[in-house]
């Protein structure tokens, strides 16, 4: 069975089991509602571009969200329409103009708002080209996490984080453009590859149809219906070296429209149905219905371990990042009693003695790690024990792990929020296991007969090779394992 055929049946075993409720799910077909991009990285001379690709025939409005890495904290966020087989491309970059990230596209897409916008203390740039294409910068911002719970307030916290992005539903006309409701039309590309009037979208919110003090912002608006896909690639031009991943790409995410101001921090990744198809790792797929949206993206996410592999070879100057990136945590965490899966709370400030210090939401994780001969050794003339497990934390909500011993570059030259973890070979794989944790899946903690183990974690491990004055990088995802089990936790449900 080739690899396309084994993906068409997957999915087919998908459609059939979610066509009782239609819970959220990951689609194998890397198509959706929601697309969940593990990483992005705009420090030490990094860039991550993206691309968002609507395949339908249909105009889409999108909520483009960029979250930290600490607390996921809200960096920067705008509405996206994109008009039928559009391609929004944009990059995420070092503010020329400042000290945190900032988004830069020459991308015709209509935003609300049009991206280099005045933004308070943060605003952005536009530059016209000679070919008459405009350049836009928009810086993000630290206004969400610029408290006193948190200690690091600076902008710098925004050089590293992760991104979502959401099918708020389809757009379409209920007028003509003299009413102000030629929605559709307004977004939807010329021939010179234009849309038709970004200024209407915009008018459409300020003062027009959409406006939420006076007018309706669901006009013209039905349910989300998905077909997005995401790409993108982390460049570093000093290094020489570019690794592409993609998005995870949750479907059948939301049924209903979400459509809101460009100034709301809604939708965001809690506000899916409750209803989530979850596969139990042995090819069967179950929906269940969870206590709130949040939970139910979290159960779909849900993997007991992460592996794959690690390759440190000196002899190639080779190198290994782990992103290990955790989409739902903050709302599980970011109070005064952690939900399920997660065990540990957001605390942000806290004071010790005579200063303030910052406790994160950390979670127990034991790692196991091998060679590529199941740690062999020769003079003991058989297959050694696995090494012993050894059980660290993992913190950021977008943690990047490079292997080797404390300072040890990264491959993927990341220098905010890095943390380092040893690895005893030159080349093999390993694992991390989230092993005290699992959330209730048909029930409360007292009731629930079933459980799904682990964390909601994505992401992927980065491989770079110097040679020289070459470099060359690749990026593979991790591999999951769920597993559903008859032992539920003790955290709240």
């Amino acid at each position: 069975m080739n690899k396309n055929l084994i993906s068409l049946a997957v999915a087919a075993s998908v459609a059939t089991s979610a066509a009782v409720q239609a819970g959220q799910f990951v689609n194998p077909d890397k198509t959706g509602e929601v697309l969940l991009f593990p990483f992005y990285n705009a420090d030490n001379g990094n860039a991550s571009n993206m691309h968002i690709v609507n395949t339908t025939s249909a105009v889409k409005a999108v909520k483009i969200r960029f979250l930290e890495y600490k607390n996921s904290d809200e960096v920067l966020d705008f509405n996206l329409y994109l008009s039928p087989k559009d391609h929004f491309a944009f990059g995420v970059i070092a503010d020329p103009n400042g000290d945190g990230a900032a988004i830069i596209t020459a991308d015709n897409s209509c935003t609300v708002p049009a991206l280099g916008s005045p933004n308070g203390a943060f605003p952005g740039t536009t530059t016209e080209n000679a070919d008459g294409s405009i350049t836009r910068i928009q810086p993000f911002v630290n206004y969400q996490y610029a408290n006193t719970k948190d200690v690091d307030s600076s902008i710098q916290r925004t050089l590293t984080g992760h991104v979502e992005v959401i099918e708020m539903g389809v757009v379409k006309n209920t007028g003509d453009a003299k009413s102000g409701k030629a929605y559709a039309s307004y977004a939807t590309h010329g021939p010179t590859g234009v849309p038709s009037s970004c200024a209407g979208l915009d008018k459409a919110w300020a003062s027009g149809a959409w406006n939420p003090t006076t007018g309706d912002p669901s006009d013209g608006i039905s349910a989300p219906t998905g077909g997005l896909y995401g790409l993108a690639y982390h460049i570093n031009v000093d290094a020489a070296a570019a690794f592409g991943y993609e998005p995870t790409a949750i479907d059948d995410w939301a049924v209903t429209a979400e459509h809101t101001d460009p100034g709301s921090l809604d939708p965001s990744i809690t506000d899916g149905t409750p209803v989530g198809t979850v596969h139990n790792g042995q090819g069967t797929w179950t929906d269940y219905t969870l206590a709130s949206g949040v939970q139910a993206t979290s159960a779909i996410l849900q993997t007991e371990s992460l592996s794959n592999d690690v390759m440190v070879n000196s002899a190639i100057g080779g190198m290994t990042d782990w992103v290990v990136t955790f989409p739902t945590k903050r709302a599980h965490v970011d109070r005064a009693v952690a939900i399920a899966p997660f065990t540990d709370t957001w605390i942000g400030a806290e004071k010790k003695g005579s200063s303030y210090v910052e406790n994160q939401a950390c979670e127990p994780v034991t790692i196991g790690q091998w060679d590529r001969e199941e740690a062999f050794t020769a003079a003991e003339n058989g297959f050694s024990p696995s090494p012993a497990a050894v059980t660290t934390k993992i913190c950021n909500e977008t943690a990047v792990i490079a292997m080797g011993a404390a300072g040890t570059a990264s491959a993927l030259s990341v220098e905010t929020g890095l943390t380092n973890l040893g690895f005893p070979y030159s080349e093999g794989w390993q694992q991390f296991t989230f092993k005290t944790q699992s959330m209730p899946l048909n029930g409360t903690v007292t009731t629930a007969t079933l459980a799904q183990k682990g964390l909601p974690a994505v992401g992927f491990g980065a491989y770079k090779v110097n040679n020289g004055a070459m470099s060359y990088g690749n990026a593979a995802e991790h591999k999951t394992q769920a597993v559903a089990s008859a032992n539920v936790s003790t955290q709240p449900s």
